[in-house]
């Protein structure tokens, strides 16, 4: 499950003050504000919501932001209706609530567990719309909101779908210097209703240690952001593996090992993260504010609550391998020639960084 929760508390205060008294609230009277966040990919089979409420006391807010019972509706019926040209199709979800153990203790919110509701379902249609509609404590607040879905984005390499059958072409046969490494081209088409996209690429490999024992390592960083100008007709835009900072990056984040007999490489994936616009709203209204001002905006796509409901897409082309001279300039090259890789590809059987 690739979801990734962010809660928003938002806080109210006024000052009371009467004649002599000396004991004073900084807070007014304390209203519910629920607080919604939840994204939609329907390449997922799993789709997860938070549904808390602001809160507020007189002590330190940041004291309550680590209470569960500060942030929790007693009862939450939540649930996600299918609209097709504007009528509902007949498939709608009631979501289930559930605990999450692996929430991070270092942010300012209570963790490692906390309360999400979710519903599953693996074929959500990329043409339809959905709305979201939550009723909180029996009656006492209504929440709605609606998105649309992101389509499958297409990815190709001239002209055909990438796929692991494409070798990564990232160095030449000889290489004496930066400039002398290549580039891994390909292009994305752009998917309706989208907005921002960031491609990441994962490198995998097997160390082997000198007492025979192994085990699997990976890596992953981001090598490109763009932004969609026209959301409601897509583009295409032109993506690359750089072959310099591919080398450079491995020896960076790969040590040297005395204990290491070998390395082999298993594999490079390439993901593509991208959000719907009103996901990518959310995000610029929620940067930091360096202005004198210091006036933060808000902003909600949400009814009777603060939030969002919106969607995204991430797709995953797993397994591609590197092309000969690519391998090559892994195992002996000026940057990663010290690791202790060695090849696995027959056109090198005859060298001694050769292992089947």
């Amino acid at each position: 499950m690739r979801k990734v929760l962010s809660l928003l508390a938002i806080v109210s205060s006024t000052l009371f003050m009467s004649g002599c008294q000396t004991d004073f609230s900084l807070n007014g009277d304390y209203e519910i504000q629920p607080v919604v966040f939840g994204l939609l990919d329907h390449t997922d089979d799993v789709h997860m919501f938070k549904i808390t409420k602001a809160f507020l006391g007189d002590d330190n807010n940041l004291t309550y932001a680590q209470i569960p019972d500060s942030n929790y509706f007693n009862q939450v019926d939540a649930k996600v209706i299918e609209i097709m040209d504007g009528d509902p199709t007949g498939r709608e979800w009631t979501m289930t609530d559930s605990i999450v153990t692996t929430k991070s203790t270092d942010g300012i919110f209570y963790g490692p567990e906390q309360k999400i509701y979710y519903f599953e379902e693996s074929d959500l249609d990329s043409s339809a719309t959905y709305e979201l509609t939550i009723d909180l404590e029996n009656g006492a607040h209504q929440v709605t909101g609606s998105t649309e879905l992101m389509p499958r984005m297409d990815v190709v390499k001239s002209g055909f779908t990438i796929n692991p059958a494409f070798k990564m072409n990232l160095s030449p046969s000889f290489v004496d210097e930066d400039d002398d490494f290549s580039d891994w081209n390909f292009q994305v088409k752009e998917a309706i209703n989208g907005s921002a996209y960031t491609l990441y690429y994962t490198f995998r490999w097997t160390e082997t240690y000198q007492d025979a024992s192994t085990q699997q390592f990976s890596i992953t960083r981001s090598f490109l952001d763009f932004e969609q100008e026209k959301p409601l007709t897509p583009s295409v835009t032109q993506a690359s593996v750089n072959g310099l900072d591919f080398y450079t990056w491995i020896a960076e984040n790969i040590a040297v090992d005395a204990n290491v007999a070998n390395r082999k490489f298993n594999g490079i994936d390439i993901r593509i993260a991208a959000a719907h616009t009103e996901l990518k709203q959310y995000m610029d209204v929620g940067e930091p504010i360096s202005g004198i001002a210091q006036v933060q905006p808000e902003y909600t796509n949400l009814k009777g609550a603060r939030g969002l409901f919106s969607a995204r897409i991430v797709q995953d082309f797993t397994g591609f391998q590197l092309d000969g001279n690519s391998m090559k300039q892994l195992c002996t090259g000026f940057k990663t020639g010290g690791l202790g890789f060695c090849s696995n590809l027959l056109e090198h059987s005859s060298e001694l960084w050769y292992c089947p």
